[in-house]
């Protein structure tokens, strides 16, 4: 598996004129190679393959990645290890680098490699993981059933005079007892007026009746995240609140009928984006539709107004729309899908029509 990427990464730097390639985040660090310790450089230099790192990983190293050739640090630096990896090499070797890689890394590569040229092609290298196997679909799968699980639980704990950092609490308790290994993100738990901000920090605030609660969250489950989102209503809504939240899921459902392999991303996200505006919220609804899921819960491609990726088969991707009025209140439903030939398979099976507690 981690071979066949390998050579998947090697293609496509070379069809883009790269000559090597080195990475250093964790999720491509695992993607590639299958080490899950907390630092260490992949380099992809010519075909071969090696990590470099410091002596806590030396042995987790020979037993994750024994197909690769170790270079152990001792005393010297990434940068000082790398210039010496590249040293019997001409100049002006091409080397691929990842867009997050550390600024200050980044320009002492620049200033001590001398026969190097190093390159951002983060886009690129995260291309491969857009597609999912078997595998990690499976995996993706198992951590949103956490988190179906987890949102049936919760549903018994909310009522007026309950706090969102409760709710919270125990949303991530629950998830983790369920066999998750650690939160996607930040749990989001928004009610009332908070609601109306797409990413607000959990409060101490008590749910009131009335209040809309705006539940994001998500887990990692063998190293692949979830992701959802559920609005309820503790008490009665308001008509205008209940009409809000038909034409968010009105907007979800008409998005994800039409995912299927082949489809324009910015095209899904339009669907959402103009039904909104008819019913005139356009305004109120300002990030993307959606983003791909997998080793990070924010991965490519997306469902936004500005990605021309095409859908294939086996994308996972997040269908979220939502609309927000400042100072008021806020509805978004978020289902996590994974793309087919002719369609789409939904891995949220929490229920989207209005739960009124």
């Amino acid at each position: 598996m981690f071979e066949n990427r390998r050579k998947q990464l090697n293609q496509i730097m070379e069809a883009n004129g790269m000559q090597a390639v080195i990475i250093s985040s964790p999720s491509n660090l695992y993607y590639f190679t299958g080490f899950t310790g907390g630092e260490a450089f992949f380099v992809m230099l010519m075909g071969k393959g090696y990590i470099i790192t410091d002596s806590r990983y030396y042995e987790q190293v020979e037993k994750e990645c024994h197909e690769l050739i170790l270079i152990r640090l001792e005393s010297k630096s990434y940068s000082e290890t790398v210039k010496e990896l590249f040293a019997d090499f001409q100049d002006d070797v091409k080397v691929a680098v990842e867009d997050d890689m550390n600024l200050s890394m980044y320009l002492k590569l620049c200033r001590i490699c001398n026969n190097c040229t190093f390159q951002l092609k983060g886009e690129k290298i995260n291309s491969c993981r857009m597609i999912k196997d078997a595998e990690e679909l499976e995996k993706i799968e198992k951590a949103e059933a956490i988190g179906d699980a987890a949102f049936s639980h919760i549903l018994d704990m909310i009522k007026p005079g309950v706090t969102e950092a409760e709710i919270a609490l125990e949303l991530e308790f629950f998830m983790k007892k369920q066999g998750a290994s650690k939160l996607s993100f930040d749990t989001i738990v928004a009610s009332g007026a908070n609601s109306s901000m797409p990413h607000a920090q959990v409060t101490g605030r008590r749910v009131e009746n009335g209040d809309f609660i705006t539940m994001d969250f998500g887990c990692v489950y063998q190293g692949y995240c979830s992701d959802m989102t559920r609005t309820v209503a503790a008490g009665n809504p308001t008509e205008e609140m209940k009409k809000v939240y038909r034409i968010v899921l009105d907007a979800n459902r008409r998005a994800m009928e039409q995912i299927a392999e082949g489809k324009k991303c910015s095209d899904i996200d339009a669907l959402a984006r103009d039904y909104i505006r008819e019913k005139g919220y356009g305004a109120y609804f300002g990030h993307g539709l959606g983003h791909g899921v997998g080793l990070d819960i924010h991965e490519e491609p997306r469902f936004s107004p500005k990605c021309q990726v095409e859908t294939k088969e086996n994308m996972a991707i997040t269908v979220e729309p939502g609309i927000y009025l400042p100072g008021r209140f806020g509805v978004r439903i978020e289902d996590l899908v994974v793309v087919t030939k002719n369609g789409f398979k939904n891995l949220t099976h929490s229920e989207k029509e209005l739960i009124i507690l």
